[in-house]
Formats: C-alpha cells, structure tokens, sequence
C-alpha cells in the first residue's frame, strides 16, 4: 500500500508512511491542482529528480559497508511532497528500490510488476538489467520508473482531454459520464478496486487511545470523511479525478503554456500560476502583461512573435531545445518585437530578424 488518501470540498488530504519506522507525513492540495500539475510535469524536470537520487544511492553505495537505508533519502522526499503527490510517489518507489536492489534483488521484479503500469511492465521486466554495479543499476531503475511516470502522465493528460474538451468524441454526455465511459474501457487506470474507511481530517495517530481522539475532536472540530487505500498511483489517478468532477471544479487550459490547470482563485482565469519551461516569471504573471499590452494584439509583428514561441516551446517540451536556449531566445526575441514595434518596422523585416535568432 503507497498511503491514503481523504477528500474534502475543495481539497485532498494524503497521508504517506516516510520511512521504515512508520512515522506518516499528512499534505493538503489542492483538489485537481495536484493532478493537473502532475499532467504539466516536463520529463526534463522528473529526470533532473531521478538524477538526485541516483547520485545519492551511488555515493552512498560507495561510502558504506552496510546497505543504504530510506533514513538517508526522507529529507529530499519531504520537499517533494510539498511539491506534488504524484512525483513523491514515484520518487519514493525508487528510493525503496534502489534500497531493495542492494538487499534482495529477487523480490525487486515482483515489486516492479506490482507498481507498473501494465503496459512499461511487459516492456521491459522480461529484460530486467541488474548488475553488481550500483550506477547501472540506478540508471536502469531510474529509466523504467521514469517511462512509467511519463506513461500515465500523458495517459492522465489523455483523460482530462476526452473529459473536458468540447471535441472529444465524448462531447454528447456530461463530464462525469464521461469519466464512467472511460473507466469502463480496458486499459484505462481508472478501474482499481478502492478500500475505504470512516476517517478525519485531523491528523491523529492509528493507534492513538480512543480518550485522546475524543479530547482532541472537540478542541479541533473537523470533518469526517471517507478515507481510501492507495496501492498504486492510477488509484490517486482515479479518485482525484472522480472527486475534481464530481465537485464541478473548472479544469482549463492555459492559455500561454497549454497545460491544464484548476484555477484557486477566479474560476474565469486564462493563465495558470506555474513558471513554465524557460520562463522566469509565473504564466498568470506573464498573462497580466499581456492583458496589459492588449492593444498591441492585432499588430501582427506580436502574432509573429506568438507563432515563433509556440514553436520554440514545443521544441523545448520535446527536448529538442535546452532551457538556456529557449530563454536565451526568448530573451532576444523579445527585445526584438518590442524594439520592431516601436520604429514602426514591418512584419517581414521582423520575420528576418526571427531567422537570424533560430537555433538549428
């Protein structure tokens, strides 16, 4: 079992056993900003997260006599579960089986096949590379957990799109319909068989005397609610997209980034409040700017501009540019428009200016 988790009106309550002497780490999210942040999450970022941990498992390795234990890792594991559920429960799995493949490589394929999406299971645990060395064994971990990540992420993606978008080939019935019809198809992840229990929001132990729990609930009133197992990541997948419909919160796309988002403020927002790849400033920050620039939205040295950054950030999504350079170009490109504009050049001098700014 990963952990539990707890819905209230607007929010999600997870609770996530840390380490092996069973102490439960308890985070509020917001209810659909946690999902919707998973499904924004680069590849490039959760490889950068992957990294640490397996810089860490190595010097470990290579420090000690006896085998590293989940101690070592929590202080990283907290900070990502301030961030976001999902990547703690991936960067926590392969924590423990990095920690497994030094203690009992035997049972870490049964572990493995317990945790993957079907799919990256099949892939590659018939050709599972576990060495006596410890950095091909992290970076071999690290690959196959990373693909299942990224399997769901844009698996996950997939969903909200068919619930969502008015063109879905699902457009005739109602969101929550729609996320029965999908859960009925095979393959999905939306199909896990969920254990609940009568819990509260208060944090109290499991084994705390029943006078204390009494005690407590009158000085911290608090509501009671159904509480779910979580024994795999499609499970939170699932019960945080039925919760996010069922409640009727608006899921939206942003308009600069093209990721979805669960507005918490205004639920009109256009712009989530993420700093998307290559940008040193929020999407709802760069948003207001471009409200604020607004009469410049027919001149179409600005719609040249938009086309050629849409373009770049694509690129940069597919790894196809690094971060430095697309806000190297950004940068420029910027400059460029603002500079074009204001001399009253042309369109097409500005188009020339852009090719000189390309990176091949």
């Amino acid at each position: 079992m990963l952990g539990w988790v707890l819905f209230s009106e607007k929010d999600l309550f997870l609770r996530f056993t840390m380490s092996a002497v069973g102490s439960v780490e308890k985070t509020p999210y917001a209810l659909g900003g946690a999902l919707t942040d998973f499904t924004a999450v680069s590849p490039q970022i959760s490889e950068k997260l992957f990294l640490i941990l397996r810089k860490k498992f190595v010097t470990d390795v290579s420090t000690r006599i006896d085998t590293p234990t989940m101690g070592a890792y929590v202080p990283f594991l907290r900070k990502a579960l301030e961030t976001n559920p999902y990547l703690f429960i991936y960067l926590k799995f392969y924590a423990e089986c990095l920690i497994l493949s030094c203690s009992d490589k035997e049972k870490l394929q049964s572990v493995l096949r317990e945790f993957l999406s079907e799919e990256i299971a099949d892939e590659f645990l018939p050709s599972m590379l576990l060495t006596n060395d410890a950095d091909q064994t992290a970076e071999w971990l690290a690959t196959v957990i990373g693909k299942d990540m990224e399997f769901r992420r844009s698996r996950t993606k997939s969903h909200i799109d068919d619930i969502v978008s008015p063109d879905s080939s699902l457009a005739k019935y109602t969101p929550a319909q729609r996320l029965y019809i999908l859960k009925c198809e095979s393959g999905s992840g939306l199909g896990g068989s969920f254990k609940m229990q009568i819990s509260s929001e208060f944090d109290f132990d499991r084994n705390a005397n029943l006078g204390t729990v009494k005690a407590s609930l009158i000085d911290n009133p608090c509501t009671v609610m159904p509480e779910f197992e979580i024994n795999s990541p499609d499970d939170l997948i699932a019960l945080e997209l039925l919760y996010t419909v069922k409640g009727e919160l608006p899921i939206k796309k942003c308009r600069l980034c093209g990721e979805y988002f669960v507005p918490s403020g205004r639920s009109d927002s256009e712009y989530c409040s993420r700093i998307s790849l290559g940008e040193n400033k929020r999407c709802a920050q760069i948003g207001a700017m471009r409200t604020f620039k607004g009469k410049y939205a027919e001149n179409p040295i600005y719609a040249e501009y938009n086309r050629a950054y849409k373009r770049n950030h694509s690129r940069l999504r597919n790894g196809k540019l690094y971060d430095e350079e697309f806000r190297d170009w950004s940068a420029a490109a910027r400059k460029a428009r603002d500079e074009f504009i204001a001399e009253n050049k042309t369109v097409e001098q500005f188009r020339l200016r852009l090719t000189e700014l390309e990176i091949e």
